[in-house]
């Protein structure tokens, strides 16, 4: 942690003498002291696909409440992959012998992808 406060430090300090300096830049802080913890976000794609688009979102965070969040109505990725991008980690892959079914009627929302992320990796 105490390089990633450093890290944190630095950036900060440039921000400062230009002038670009805010407040969710000590929020960041804030997370950073916090000890790590895991992050989780659920991701619905629209096929098995890690390229597909998302058809449905929802992300966890330890260091907010204990309820899940949609910050916004947009999803934080326009596709798993491009989360993949960003330092997420899949644990979950969807179970393609899931779907589909022809007759039943499907209960599931999209092709879940389950993905994990240290809120150091932030």
């Amino acid at each position: 942690m105490e390089t990633i406060v450093k890290q944190w430090l630095d950036k900060s300090r440039k921000k400062l003498q230009v002038g670009n300096f805010t407040e969710a830049d000590l929020q960041r802080l804030e997370v950073l002291l916090i000890e790590p913890r895991q992050m989780v976000l659920y991701l619905y794609s629209k096929s098995t696909s890690m390229r597909s688009a998302i058809a449905g979102w929802v992300s966890y965070d330890p260091t907010v409440s204990y309820e899940p969040t949609l910050p916004s109505q947009d999803a934080p990725y326009a596709s798993v992959i491009e989360a993949v991008n960003d330092g997420w980690r899949i644990v979950q892959f969807p179970r393609a012998e899931l779907y589909p079914f022809s007759d039943v009627d499907n209960a599931y929302l999209g092709y879940e992808f389950i993905l994990e992320k240290s809120t150091s990796d932030l």
